[in-house]
């Protein structure tokens, strides 16, 4: 009896990752896949503002794709800025699900007085597929610009990010 139920276990989890692995398609394209031993790791460390979207070496850099179906607001983890002189490049980091369930359709940005707010707009495409519930840390780059001398907020729409002060001599 023992026998028996055990072999009904294995059996159950046999078909469950059989039809979970013939369900779920690869979100990588094949030219995408690094070569070499398929179970070394992959570094997602970038140098800001390196690496482009899709790339190996970072899978987490996204760039918008606008036209995704029901937008929505996503809360940024992390915020951080590069500056190069009167040049700001802010670099946003949030937790999201994989394409093409969470795909990055729009960065918005806010300015206001010495303000700027940013919201990331995540949608899903027309697929009909199952999502799995896997989360990726995702990040983009948000280009501010040259700005006049003075000191700025740069704000998360959602609240989460902590916000980042940057002054401009």
């Amino acid at each position: 009896m023992q026998t028996l139920r055990r072999l009904a276990g294995i059996l159950t989890l046999v078909v469950f990752v059989g039809a979970c692995s013939a369900a779920a398609p690869s979100s990588a394209p094949a030219s995408t896949i690094p070569s070499g031993d398929p179970n070394s790791p992959v570094s997602t460390d970038l140098p800001p503002g390196g690496g482009s979207s899709g790339t190996p070496t970072d899978p987490g850099l996204v760039e918008p794709k606008p036209g995704q179906l029901d937008v929505h607001p996503v809360a940024i983890d992390t915020l951080s800025t590069t500056v190069d002189g009167r040049h700001v490049v802010v670099e946003v980091q949030w937790t999201s699900g994989v394409e093409p369930c969470n795909v990055l359709d729009s960065i918005v940005v806010e300015r206001g007085d010495h303000a700027f707010t940013i919201t990331i707009r995540e949608g899903h495409g027309p697929e009909e597929v199952a999502c799995i519930d896997i989360a990726q840390i995702k990040h983009a780059t948000v280009d501010l610009g040259d700005l006049e001398p003075g000191a700025y907020t740069i704000n998360d729409s959602q609240g989460r990010a902590t916000p980042v002060e940057v002054t401009i001599s």
